[in-house]
Parts: C-alpha cells; structure tokens; sequence
C-alpha cells in the first residue's frame, strides 16, 4: 500500500475578531496510490490552526478511515504538522483528545497540561525542545 501525505495548499490568514486575533490554518490529506502513482482515494487528514503572534499550532481535527488505521497514516499526518508548525515559528502544538487516545499522542512525545474533564484531555509537544533532540542525535534540517 502506499500513501502520500500532502498540503492542500489551505492555508491563509484569519482575522477572528472574537479574541483580536490573527490565525492561519491548513490541512494536509493522506491518498491512498494505485499501481500508476496517482491519486486513487482519500484516507485521512489532519487540520491545524496556528497562531504565528503566539508561537502555538493547534490540531483541529485528525482522522484516517477505520480499514486503514494502525499503519502508521496518523503519525505521518502528525509529522507533517509538526514540521509545518516550526517552519513558521511556532514552538508548541497542541490537541484536545478523547481518553483512549492518549496512549497514541504521548507515544508521539506528547504530554498532558490539563485534563477536561473524565473524556478528554489537552495535550502539549514542545517542537524547540525536539528540534534540540533531533540535532543532538545527527538529524540536521
């Protein structure tokens, strides 16, 4: 099976007058290939809003169809918003998760700021402390 991971090229600036404001969001799209390489059907996506005056990225959404789950789909989709995140300076990402699926984000470096309540929890990566890990260990971008 291959999957390729791409930016829809989303992402523009929002002015959300509610909290004076300035966000960005974007989204990337998991596609399952046919035997030519080209695009056959859509798997899974992830949408983000960043917040580039605060330095944070927010995942908004995360979802891959059910047949192609535990292969790996969602942790590529996580990178991608990871990578995309420091590439326009934000230091942290963030989600709000439903219990069973802190499991998945802490194994992603992840790690709990506040619990909701009993169903979900808001978790935190700090990307900086990881681009410091990923040099130390050989990585260079």
């Amino acid at each position: 099976m291959q999957v390729w991971v791409w930016d829809i090229g989303y992402g523009y600036w929002i002015w959300n007058g509610m909290f004076s404001e300035e966000s960005i969001y974007n989204a990337y799209v998991a596609s399952l290939l046919n035997g030519e390489g080209k695009e056959s059907e859509i798997i899974g996506y992830i949408m983000l809003e960043l917040n580039k005056e605060k330095r944070y990225s927010f995942i908004q959404g995360l979802f891959v169809e059910e047949k192609y789950r535990h292969r790996g789909i969602a942790k590529r989709l996580i990178n991608e918003a990871e990578n995309y995140s420091r590439s326009i300076g934000c230091k942290v990402i963030e989600a709000e998760i439903r219990n069973y699926l802190f499991r998945f984000y802490n194994e992603l470096g992840f790690s709990i700021y506040e619990k909701k309540n009993d169903s979900f929890y808001f978790v935190s990566k700090n990307l900086e402390r990881n681009i410091e890990k990923e040099k130390d260990s050989g990585w260079e971008r």
